[in-house]
């Protein structure tokens, strides 16, 4: 498979995985079918959005529809399927936060892949620029997303999110540097940042945080 099939599949992966989370959130807040949709491509297509801004490229979304399209149809069919539950008991339970903790740790990953493929096609050759992007494309659909919704951005506040991103694109880099088979390094940071997320998730683990102390 070459570079550009590898890139595209991690898109559709991508956009999928973040599809799906951007409308389970959506229906967490209540929204409706069209609210549904429009967090679901936010979030799928947000850092995108950020990222060709700050590269001074053309959008993405504007210049091939497919993946807007993909996002706005795997949304609708969450509505769909969420709606004949009649309730949301289902979002406090274990298997739900769980199940939705992979999916959205699989798109984190597959974005952080994408966003630095595609930094290095733009002409960025510095570590810090492509992991930047790399991290950009993949937090912030996430970001935008919990925005709308009046939520603290879960980079800030999650298990590990934001941190398993960096560290998602720095290992991308070397591998890349290092001249790895291209295969390897998509397939191997996307498992990277999904078990790092994961685990964190799990142990719950956290980066240090200031606590204060209650008054009786």
């Amino acid at each position: 498979m070459n570079i550009d099939a590898l890139i595209f599949w991690a898109s559709v992966i991508g956009t999928i995985a973040f599809s799906i989370s951007g409308a389970l959130i959506a229906i967490e807040c209540k929204l409706d079918i069209l609210g549904v949709i429009m967090l679901g491509a936010l979030t799928a297509c947000g850092g995108g959005i950020l990222r060709d801004i700050m590269l001074h490229t053309k959008m993405g979304i504007f210049e091939d529809p497919f993946f807007i399209t993909l996002s706005a149809i795997v949304s609708l069919l969450v509505f769909i399927a969420m709606y004949f539950l009649k309730n949301l008991s289902w979002i406090d339970s274990k298997i739900y936060k769980t199940i939705f903790t992979i999916i959205d740790s699989i798109g984190l990953g597959a974005f952080v892949v994408v966003g630095a493929n595609i930094s290095l096609n733009s002409g960025a050759d510095s570590m810090f620029a492509i992991c930047f992007y790399g991290v950009l494309t993949a937090v912030g659909g996430g970001l935008i997303r919990d925005i709308i919704v009046n939520k603290i951005p879960a980079i800030f506040r999650k298990h590990i999110y934001a941190l398993a991103a960096i560290i998602g694109a720095i290992y991308f880099y070397l591998i890349e540097s290092i001249g790895l088979s291209y295969a390897f390094a998509v397939i191997s940071t996307v498992l990277l940042v999904l078990t790092i997320r994961f685990l964190s998730y799990y142990f719950e683990l956290g980066l240090p945080r200031v606590k204060f102390k209650k008054n009786d």
